[in-house]
């Protein structure tokens, strides 16, 4: 009799979603994640105070895939163009312009289900300093909408956390 009780108190812990990270239809956190992403806001939060770093109207696209691969890439609107219409040679300040106001990297990606979590393991990035990292990113799922934010991280010279928004592709 204990037994079939403690097997009917282990059930139902699962059965309701305490002992794993998986959504209302049973799927895991990961397999939620797989899909086309587009950016809806990026947010730089410090305290109470909220920035749009590159602009309320930025664009974006975050891509997981069922083999465990990402990218990302996260744009301002109206980026200056190269008045030589020559990418590799443009000025330090139409450069600068180019640069910051992009964020780009690729790499694979592993979930903590347990933890809400999905670490990016960088291959590439447009910011040279983070080829090789991991970063993490504390996740909420709520339908179609995925909110990543990620660890403090310097930014503009003191710690910060970048709060993204996506909204998943039909």
């Amino acid at each position: 009799m204990r037994s079939l009780a403690k097997g009917l108190l282990v059930f139902l812990f699962f059965s309701t979603g305490h002992g794993h990270a998986a959504g209302e239809d049973g799927r895991s956190l990961r397999t939620q994640l797989v899909g086309h992403w587009t950016l809806v806001s990026l947010e730089v939060v410090s305290g109470e105070a909220i920035q749009y770093p590159l602009g309320r109207d930025v664009s974006g696209l975050i891509v997981y895939d069922a083999a465990g691969h990402m990218a990302v890439q996260i744009m301002r609107a109206n980026r200056p163009r190269f008045a030589s219409g020559d990418q590799a040679s443009g000025t330090f300040a139409e450069l600068t312009a180019a640069v910051g106001g992009y964020i780009a990297y690729f790499g694979s990606y592993s979930v903590d289900e347990g933890a809400r979590v999905v670490t990016h393991h960088l291959t590439g990035s447009l910011f040279p300093n983070w080829v090789g990292t991991e970063q993490q990113r504390a996740i909420v799922l709520q339908g179609d909408q995925l909110t990543l934010s990620s660890q403090p991280i310097p930014f503009q010279g003191e710690t910060r956390v970048f709060r993204i928004v996506w909204k998943r592709q039909e």
